[in-house]
């Protein structure tokens, strides 16, 4: 089995004790000392002067960062630097002069106004006072102003305060962008999740204002990194804040690979949190750390460096990635059966509903029905008279994996499973096969499993409760206050009267976060009773089920009794086609026709 990664901690070490101190003997250090132009080439590492520089006057600041080749720095208001509002024409100029005459930027100024108050007078005194520090940034050739969201007051409606965040960030960057200094909103305080950030910005849309990443905990909520990344990633100002880059858990080498993948031009600045007895030392390590970083992520993304599908493993899951986004966890460990989430679509965005792992992030309040629905998962209600689909009874527990591998066009997950009765027999085994594919139209996900009756004749029973199957996003849903969307089969049968029918294929669409995208299933014609009966509903749950015969055709009790005889196998191979627009615009029946056409 092929590992690529395990813990956040080891990723660290990896990237940190091993990719640092080879990058002078390594291929790495050619590429970072050639300046290789292209992805990340023009990030820059400087000092947020809070902490490490607090009691530093204006000289020794500019003399430490040139002496540790740290060239950009942030001033944070009432430091020992003094560089403040009230400072006179004269005192300005001879700021501006000290910057000039050295190898040393002036990225801009660090406040803590904020605009969360409820109160007028306070939020009219912090707008105005930021507006000071505007002119200051401008006066002493700064180039921006950093400020703050910074809460969200008990008693007032989360949406008012998000509103008013806003609309003050757009007065003060139309004010900022008069004097040529942009307006950087830090990830702060009771604002730090990137969905609040994402709504506080969808107000403040004057373009001259822009997010300042500040690595948070809470960047590692929900859905992880890289979908926090994204919400905000085409809002980022020009300035990034990290704390020492190689203490603590938190994944830089995975943060920086994300900005040099959208080739981020702007300033990465230290904000350093601990007490080391030389601080310039330690200011001078931060830098080789960085440089060392930098290297891997732009050797990551140059010309030849591998795409393709990328499998990591952690202790509970794997992450796939396609082509360096993410795709899907596998999520091997959890109570009562594995399953795959998030689901990314073919827009960036999920396209599975978050409920019952992370359900602040449904949109539209999506109600908390059907717990045991989660994301996208294979099992069925009644296995030997044991109901295997609800959660609390019996239970489907990973074993061991077969295969783990990665590859430039396809990606393997190969796991073998225990279905587990309430008193703790083995009621039989099934070996799982996941592919994924790097395609250029759309996400291909295959899931193959086969069940052994391992431990005597295997009964999957007549019910409707099952089997391969997919919650989508509330979006999708064809009821609801938010659901937009459509089911269609391959026999042309639409939306509600698709239940129960029998269908080669049926695709689920519907608007998801601005842009329609839809998701196919596709039966295989080897499969046993193709073509199947499909058990989808109009709120979002999308199954096969080749076993509810009774329930999808009103036929007597056990019509849909599917036997494996013992120590005999049965395999079931389904298809996930996921798509922007409907089954026309994606191709559906095409792409079903280059499956079927498969082993």
């Amino acid at each position: 089995m092929k590992t690529i990664i395990s813990t956040r901690r080891d990723f660290l070490k990896q990237s940190m004790y091993l990719g640092v101190a080879a990058v002078s003997a390594s291929p790495l250090s050619r590429v970072f000392a050639a300046g290789m132009a292209g992805a990340g080439s023009g990030m820059k590492f400087g000092l947020v002067t809070y902490q490490w520089g607090r009691d530093w006057d204006l000289p020794t600041v500019i003399a430490n960062c040139e002496k540790t080749k740290v060239l950009g720095v942030e001033l944070r208001t009432e430091h020992a630097h003094k560089v403040e509002s009230n400072l006179s024409a004269q005192q300005r100029k001879e700021v501006k002069k000290r910057f000039a005459d050295s190898s040393v930027t002036l990225v801009g100024m660090g406040t803590n106004f904020a605009f969360h108050y409820a109160e007028k007078d306070k939020l009219a005194k912090d707008i105005e006072g930021a507006k000071a520090y505007v002119l200051l940034s401008r006066d002493i050739g700064g180039l921006g102003v950093k400020v703050k969201p910074n809460d969200l007051p008990k008693g007032v409606p989360q949406e008012k305060t998000i509103e008013q965040i806003g609309k003050s960030l757009n007065e003060l960057g139309k004010f900022g962008a008069d004097y040529g200094q942009k307006i950087r909103l830090e990830v702060h305080g009771g604002c730090s999740r990137l969905p609040i950030i994402k709504a506080i910005m969808d107000v403040a849309d004057h373009p001259n204002v822009g997010v300042c990443w500040n690595c948070n905990e809470q960047d590692l909520e929900g859905e992880g990194l890289e979908y926090n990344f994204n919400l905000v990633k085409g809002r980022f100002s020009d300035t990034v804040h990290v704390r020492e880059l190689n203490i603590g858990d938190y994944p830089y080498q995975q943060l920086i690979n994300l900005f040099a993948a959208m080739d981020y031009k702007g300033w990465i600045l230290l904000e350093a949190r601990t007490e080391p007895k030389d601080r310039v030392a330690a200011l001078a390590e931060q830098r080789t750390v960085w440089d060392g970083m930098l290297a891997k992520a732009r050797a990551s993304k140059a010309p030849g460096a591998k795409g393709g599908v990328a499998i990591e493993e952690s202790d509970d899951k794997l992450t796939v990635t396609v082509n360096g986004k993410l795709f899907t966890e596998y999520r091997f460990k959890e109570q009562y059966r594995p399953f795959f989430y998030p689901v990314i679509g073919p827009t960036g965005v999920p396209v599975i509903r978050h409920y019952p792992m992370n359900p602040d992030l449904d949109k539209g309040g999506d109600k908390p029905d059907h717990p045991h629905h989660k994301s996208l998962w294979f099992t069925h209600g009644a296995v030997n008279g044991v109901d295997f689909w609800s959660d609390g009874k019996g239970k489907i527990v990973h074993d061991k994996f077969l295969e783990v591998s990665s590859g430039p066009q396809v990606g393997v997950i190969k796991s073998q499973n225990k279905w587990i009765a309430p008193d703790g027999t083995t009621t039989c085994t099934d070996t799982r096969t996941h592919r994924f594919y790097n395609t250029p139209d759309g996400q291909i996900m295959d899931f193959e499993v086969t069940i052994h009756a391992s431990e005597g004749e295997v009964v999957f029973g007549d019910t409707k409760e099952g089997s391969m199957a997919i919650r989508l996003a509330p979006t999708m849903r064809l009821k609801g206050a938010v659901g937009k969307g459509h089911i269609i089969n391959s026999e042309g049968v639409t939306d509600g009267d698709t239940w129960g029918k029998r269908a080669n294929w049926v695709d689920y669409y519907g608007p998801v976060e601005g842009g329609v995208v839809g998701v196919a299933i596709f039966d295989h014609p080897s499969n046993p009773m193709h073509p199947t009966w499909w058990h989808v509903r109009d709120y979002g749950l999308f199954a096969v089920n080749p076993f509810g015969v009774h329930d999808f055709e009103n036929k007597p009790a056990g019509a849909g009794d599917f036997k494996i005889p013992a120590g005999e196998s049965r395999t079931f191979k389904y298809r996930f086609y996921f798509h922007k627009g409907d089954e026309k615009q994606g191709g559906v029946a095409e792409h079903y026709r280059d499956y079927a056409g498969t082993k």
